[in-house]
């Protein structure tokens, strides 16, 4: 199993990286802080991905 840790910058959704957007386009699982994380983020996660 492997663990990536995905930011946005100062908190901007649209700053996210390429290669961030692409890693939760093809994880099963995304494992976030929601009181930290813009909800745009999750947007990026392909459908039936395990949001927790």
């Amino acid at each position: 199993m492997t663990v990536h840790f995905i930011g946005a910058g100062p908190g901007a959704a649209d700053l996210i990286t390429l290669r961030g957007s692409r890693l939760l386009a093809s994880c099963p699982v995304c494992l976030y802080a929601g009181s930290i994380v813009a909800p745009e983020l999750l947007e990026h996660c392909a459908p039936g991905t395990k949001l927790i």
